[in-house]
C-alpha cells in the first residue's frame, strides 16, 4: 500500500511540470529557434527583407529556412513557413511538380521563375501556439516531405 501511495505522490508531483511545458509560438523568432536548438539543430536567427524573423536551420542533415507570416511590426507573428529550394536549372518540369502536389497533402512544390524546384509547408501557430509534441509532429511531416521531394526530383 505504501508503494502505491509513493507512486501516486510521484505522479502528482510530476504533473505540474508537464502542464507548464510552453507552447511553440511564432510571436518572435525565439520560440521556434529554441525548439530546434533543444532538438540539437544548428539555427541562425536573422530577419527577412521587411524585418520579420527568419531562421536558417540545419536539422538532421537537412537545411531549410523558416519564414514568419502575419506579423504586426515584425512581432506577434501568427504563422510560419518551412521552405527549401533546389537549384535545378529547369530540369524539373512543371508536370512533375504537379504530380508531386497531387500526391502529397501537407507540403507543396513549385518551380520558380528561375527554374529552381522548391518545397514549402505552412504551419498556423495562432496566438496560443502549438504544444512541443504537436510541433515536433509537424516538423517530422516537413522533414519527411523534404526528403521525399528531394528523391522525387532526383536531387
Amino acid at each position: 500500500m505504501n508503494i502505491l501511495k509513493a507512486i501516486a505522490a510521484s505522479a502528482v508531483l510530476m504533473m505540474p511540470v508537464a502542464a507548464t511545458a510552453q507552447n511553440v509560438v511564432a510571436k518572435t523568432g525565439d520560440s521556434v529557434a529554441n525548439f530546434f536548438k533543444d532538438e540539437g539543430a544548428e539555427v541562425e536567427v536573422t530577419t527577412d527583407s521587411v524585418g520579420d524573423p527568419n531562421l536558417k536551420v540545419e536539422y538532421y542533415g537537412n537545411d531549410f529556412s523558416v519564414y514568419y507570416y502575419g506579423c504586426d511590426n515584425n512581432l506577434n507573428c501568427e504563422a510560419i513557413q518551412f521552405f527549401s529550394g533546389y537549384q535545378t536549372d529547369g530540369s524539373v518540369r512543371l508536370s512533375k511538380i504537379n504530380e508531386w502536389n497531387n500526391e502529397n497533402r501537407f507540403a507543396r512544390g513549385y518551380v520558380s521563375e528561375e527554374g529552381s524546384a522548391r518545397i514549402e509547408m505552412d504551419v498556423l501557430l495562432g496566438s496560443n501556439g502549438m504544444s512541443p509534441d504537436d510541433f515536433a509532429q509537424a516538423v517530422g511531416i516537413w522533414n519527411r516531405a523534404m526528403q521525399d521531394f528531394e528523391a522525387f526530383i532526383d536531387w
